[in-house]
């Protein structure tokens, strides 16, 4: 009886395991579609700042928003509102 006991009790316990880890899955699967979607918000993943900056022409990248220009040119704006290109 008791083995029949830790067998249930095991099994429960990974259920709640599992269930923990597809909460949390899916919690940053919406976070990164948030983050894909709006370039207002602050991203640290590189290759998400590219995608923003192709497809926006702008991106918060840690905190610094950079600007893609028609011409092709990647920039932001300094604390004293000058273009600096990179």
């Amino acid at each position: 009886m008791a083995i029949f006991l830790i067998n249930i009790f095991s099994i429960v316990f990974f259920i709640f395991i599992i269930r923990l880890f597809l909460k949390k899955y899916n919690f940053l699967k919406q976070n990164i579609e948030i983050l894909e979607f709006n370039p207002e918000l602050k991203t640290d993943d590189h290759d998400q700042h590219i995608r923003r900056l192709n497809k926006f022409r702008k991106s918060n990248y840690k905190g610094v928003v950079y600007y893609f220009s028609k011409k092709g040119g990647l920039y932001y704006y300094s604390e004293n509102n000058v273009r600096i290109y990179i």
